[in-house]
């Protein structure tokens, strides 16, 4: 009878820590526990975009940045914010956008934004007035659904920029260059290509658009092969993975499709010289596909995304 008694208590109190197991476990999933797993799903959807901040040598890099899926404005709004001086989060690289700059209001309609700013906006030294335009350009178009940008200032379209006397078009697109440089003697045979180059800061590669200007009766594709091969841009930190030695056998178009032949790699870099030169192809012509070769054998392909 005694041990009948024990049993019984034995099994009342298992099965009270067993409602009582149950009860905990469902307290874990409430309301609010489930909105914040929703959250971490969201955040895990981020869009992946680009910023283009200023390095110690005055050039703008292209470094990652990752947005919440959201309206077009507000996904503006978020890479306006990212630009100011404000921003800590990259080593070496600013923002350039003064941090007391205002934005009155953001309107988009028809792939262009317009982006109302306060006077602060230039309030820049003279060699970083066109560094600004060109970095909030840049990183706008980066939103797939936006084609042009058109800044004011306190509600009016900025024209020109008084310090520089740039005149600036109303609608402002990837037209206006980045990092620019002229190696021109004259205005004849003039042609423009945009050249990706590395940068290293603390052991990471960051790349680097440069608009050139050049006089050649070239088509753009050999003098973008060419100016690569020159391994280093001037004076500066820049440097291409594509050495002078490097072996290019030949290259051909068809439709829009770029085919690059080497006779060997050797050593390099096969993701930075890819990258590189299909960046910059994508960059300066209508190409959408650049198909790589070594010997007749397809080694990599870049799609124009």
């Amino acid at each position: 009878m005694l041990r009948q008694k024990a049993l019984k208590r034995i099994s009342l109190t298992t099965l009270v820590l067993f409602l009582m197991l149950i009860s905990f476990s469902l307290d874990l999933i409430t309301p609010k526990n489930i909105n914040n797993l929703e959250e971490v799903e969201y955040v895990a959807n981020l869009n992946t975009t680009h910023l283009y901040l200023l390095n110690d040598d005055n050039y703008l890099v292209k470094v990652d940045c990752y947005l919440k899926p959201d309206s077009v404005s507000n996904m503006a709004l978020e890479i306006l914010n990212n630009l100011s001086v404000n921003n800590k989060k990259y080593n070496n690289l600013k923002g350039l956008i003064p941090s007391n700059t205002k934005i009155n209001k953001i309107d988009y309609n028809n792939q262009t934004i317009i982006i109302d700013f306060s006077k602060d906006l230039l309030n820049v030294s003279k060699n970083l007035e066109e560094k600004v335009i060109e970095s909030i350009v840049y990183s706008l178009l980066e939103i797939k659904d936006i084609k042009n940008i058109q800044i004011k200032i306190d509600g009016k379209n900025l024209k020109k920029l008084e310090k520089s006397n740039i005149s600036l078009p109303d609608l402002l697109n990837k037209e206006i260059g980045i990092n620019k440089t002229f190696d021109i003697t004259s205005l004849k045979d003039t042609t423009k290509v945009v050249l990706y180059y590395v940068f290293n800061a603390n052991s990471i590669d960051y790349y680097v658009p440069v608009t050139r200007y050049v006089n050649s009766k070239d088509d753009k594709i050999k003098i973008i092969i060419d100016s690569l091969k020159g391994s280093y841009l001037g004076n500066t930190n820049l440097k291409s993975y594509l050495s002078y030695k490097t072996d290019i056998k030949d290259y051909s178009l068809d439709d829009d499709i770029l085919t690059i032949t080497f006779n060997s790699l050797n050593d390099l870099n096969l993701e930075s010289v890819t990258y590189t030169l299909a960046n910059s192809v994508f960059a300066s012509t209508d190409i959408q596909k650049v198909i790589f070769e070594v010997k007749d054998e397809i080694i990599a392909i870049r799609l124009n995304n």
